[in-house]
């Protein structure tokens, strides 16, 4: 935009809409600022509800500041519907702007349920956390579809209250694709450590009254089941809108974070982007990604005219143990294991004799290093990562 907007509509009350509203403020946008969230609560961090919120360590993952102290309008409750030039369209009415940020997030995904069947409970909001937190009792037999970081974090505070925790899913999950044996090996032995069974080269078909179905024609039974298998935008309500969305629903931007519609901005995990630094489509969902993707958003809303092209970055603590991964590794690129000397691990790989990526495991230090090196290189000949 050519001049400061006098009014700023962000849609989606998570890290991303939070993050822009108070970057917005920050950065020193006085005019009228609304956030819109069909949550009941105002914006809340996420990561604390499969760690400490579900182990009962945290009551209220909250956010600072509190937006109301910032002058914004917050409405809960309230769903966003459509978006035309000028105006949101919500089930509370419409929202009229000059300019917008798109932060929607993304939906659980869900497992289908047989006849008869409880559907599998998810983990994406406060409520689903705070419902299931309530079934983690000493003895129950829970079972979590999915062997991702989000399940292996649930696992860890279901074992912890002392339920019989099992573990399903085709593999460890995206997060540690191509890594090397020796390591799988390593973090499986993890889950054997916390008394969690681990089952993986089967996927779950659906729920039924006692359990799950599985793809080798088996049956695990259990008293909850969990459904940790990652997410898909929540971007339904754009379909018919003139922003434009890739074909598995991400909202498409510019280097920028802007949209096709003229001052609309978009930023966290729903956005996909075309990164130089790796010469393909991208998208991410992780924390550090929906703030530092927020920032850049709301300060080019104000004109700053910066460009996002980060270096992914997540961690994770779970079954006793922190993971830390920064960057991006292909299968084909070189890879190193060694031990550090404060009893850490890492894993590191190459392209051509440069580094691409490295996962660090109870050696967080070694991933700051890392990101220090990795992020004074500008390296988009490195082409894209396979």
């Amino acid at each position: 935009m050519s001049t400061k907007p006098d009014s700023v509509v962000v849609v989606g009350g998570g890290l991303a809409g939070h993050t822009a509203a108070v970057t917005l403020r920050s950065c020193g946008f006085h005019g009228r600022l609304t956030l819109i969230t069909q949550e009941p609560a105002a914006p809340y961090d996420r990561p604390p509800l499969s760690k400490e919120l579900l182990s009962g360590q945290a009551l209220t993952p909250t956010l600072s500041p509190d937006l109301a102290d910032l002058e914004v309008q917050v409405h809960t409750d309230t769903v966003a519907v459509g978006i035309r030039a000028g105006e949101i369209l919500t089930t509370a009415g419409r929202f009229p702007f000059e300019a917008a940020l798109l932060a929607p997030g993304l939906k659980a995904r869900r497992l289908p349920s047989g006849p008869g069947a409880a559907p599998a409970r998810g983990l994406r909001t406060l409520a689903d956390a705070v419902g299931l937190r309530t079934e983690l009792v000493a003895g129950q037999r829970v079972l979590i579809v999915g062997a991702g970081l989000i399940g292996a974090e649930v696992a860890t505070a279901a074992a912890a209250a002392g339920c019989r925790v099992s573990v399903i899913g085709p593999d460890l999950g995206p997060a540690l694709a191509a890594v090397p044996d020796a390591v799988l090996a390593e973090i499986r032995g993890w889950y054997d450590e916390c008394g969690i069974r681990l089952t993986t080269g089967v996927r779950v078909l659906e729920t039924t009254s006692t359990g799950v179905l599985l793809s080798d024609s088996g049956h695990r039974a259990a008293d909850v089941v969990i459904a940790a298998i990652g997410g898909s935008p929540a971007t339904s309500w754009l379909d018919a809108s003139v922003v434009a969305l890739d074909p598995a629903g991400f909202i498409t931007v510019d280097e920028h974070l802007c949209t096709g519609l003229p001052g609309v901005y978009a930023a966290g995990d729903a956005v996909a982007w075309r990164s130089s630094r790796y010469g393909c489509d991208m998208h991410l969902e992780h924390w550090h990604h929906a703030a530092d993707s927020a920032h850049v958003a709301a300060r080019n809303i104000l004109g700053a005219n910066e460009s996002y092209d980060p270096l992914p970055y997540f961690w994770s603590h779970q079954l006793g143990h922190g993971l830390h991964y920064i960057g991006r590794h292909g299968r084909a690129d070189a890879v190193e294991i060694r031990t550090d000397t404060r009893s850490g691990r890492a894993v590191t790989w190459t392209r051509g004799g440069r580094p691409t990526a490295m996962l660090a495991i109870d050696a967080a230090h070694l991933a700051r290093r890392a990101r220090r090196e990795l992020e004074a290189a500008d390296r988009p000949e490195m082409g894209v990562a396979r």
